[in-house]
């Protein structure tokens, strides 16, 4: 902890610059940097024995440039020697509104870290400009820090044109970059639906969030409140009444109920919801189901070559293990272990490569075939378990 001319003053002292006065207006500027991001704390009043919630009126977010300046001219004046250290130092009590009180901001400061730390892992995981693109997502996050703590474990929503402005010449491939880190199993990035002006907006979840949210909405205030372009609302909206997951509720401004007195609102009706998610689940299972058993049927051959391939190698190398650990010595046993390995290598090179070709794509497609059935299942159970645990009594 010290005060602002110290350690602009402690700074100084150790350059070895000619112009101390051009160097002086830069460590102004760049002190009033770290106190604007946040990684030094400045306020007028020491901290050490004040409460959290009494210090809040301390604490300061920019700095006096002109007087810590000046104040700054007059000590370089002098010689900018340790001998005038403490010369041209202002009074305590007279400085409390700008020579004010610094201290590291040990939050910010590990924030940074553990900012760093992901993006070198981005870095190792894809490549170099995937970690560039990952410290400008969380620089960007930082620097837009409105409604969350600077160590929360969730950073600050970044958009797509927030971050395409964060680059003066973006990178080629920035989507399927992007992409990518969606897509690492260390969840480096996650993807919020729903952002306006990002490239991830899903205008029908948006209408659904924010009827969930607020309950029962005209469709005017619903249009006025989402900032979804006329068109695309007005074409999203009915399609969403019409398979269900929008619900409307027709009343009248006076007794007579006709087109002028009637006021329709909108609204989620979630056991409807969760019986239609139900349903849609069932019937991605059922197609889920046939695209399997389809795809084992197309290349049932090669499949069973494999297999039998594979069963055979598994064979002959355990055979080799067992005649190896049995200590026996005798030409018979060399041959016996030569004849197996040369089986083995015969039948990996059983499968040409068009039908390596073949088992691999099938293997990735019916990878994503049982993860898409996992997710159905999963909404499934979760739709069933609401149903049951509110309307089941």
């Amino acid at each position: 902890m010290a005060r602002a001319t110290e350690v602009l003053r402690a700074a100084l002292l150790r350059l070895t610059t000619d112009d101390k006065y051009k160097a002086a207006e830069s460590l102004v500027e760049c002190l009033d940097t770290l106190v604007n991001s946040g990684v030094i704390k400045a306020s007028t009043k020491s901290m050490l024995l004040q409460p959290a919630e009494e210090g809040v009126q301390f604490e300061r977010t920019s700095l006096s440039k002109i007087e810590i300046l000046g104040n700054l001219h007059k000590f370089v004046a002098e010689g900018a020697t340790r001998k005038n250290f403490r010369r041209f130092l202002p009074p305590t009590k007279k400085s409390s509104d700008w020579d004010l009180i610094l201290t590291p901001n040990a939050d910010s400061l590990e924030a940074l870290w553990r900012d760093r730390l992901i993006s070198q892992l981005a870095a190792e995981r894809i490549d170099t400009t995937a970690g560039d693109i990952m410290s400008r997502i969380l620089c960007v996050a930082v620097t837009s820090k409105e409604c969350g703590h600077i160590m929360s474990p969730v950073s600050e929503t970044v958009s797509h044109s927030q971050l395409i402005k964060s680059f003066e010449d973006p990178p080629q491939f920035l989507d399927s970059y992007l992409t990518l880190l969606l897509d690492d199993s260390f969840s480096l990035l996650e993807q919020k639906p729903g952002i306006a002006g990002g490239m991830y907006e899903n205008p029908g979840l948006r209408i659904f969030r924010i009827l969930m949210s607020e309950g029962y909405l005209p469709h005017e205030t619903l249009e006025r409140r989402l900032l979804i372009p006329q068109h695309e609302f007005r074409k999203i909206l009915p399609q969403m009444v019409a398979s269900g997951f929008i619900s409307t509720k027709e009343f009248s401004r006076s007794k007579e109920f006709n087109a002028d007195t009637i006021v329709c609102l909108y609204h989620v009706n979630l056991p409807l919801v969760a019986r239609l998610t139900i349903e849609y689940a069932q019937h991605c299972l059922l197609c889920i189901g046939s695209r399997y058993d389809a795809e084992l049927a197309a290349k049932n051959r090669v499949i069973d070559q494999r297999y039998r391939v594979e069963s055979l190698i598994h064979a002959h190398r355990e055979k080799c293990v067992e005649l190896e650990r049995s200590g026996e010595v005798g030409d018979d046993r060399e041959e016996q272990i030569k004849s197996h390995k040369e089986s083995v290598q015969a039948l990996q090179n059983s499968l040409t490569p068009a039908e390596v070709v073949q088992v691999t794509k099938l293997s990735n497609r019916l990878a994503k075939l049982s993860a898409a059935q996992w997710e159905a299942e999963t909404a499934w159970f979760i739709a069933d378990l609401y149903l049951r645990l509110h309307f089941d009594k």
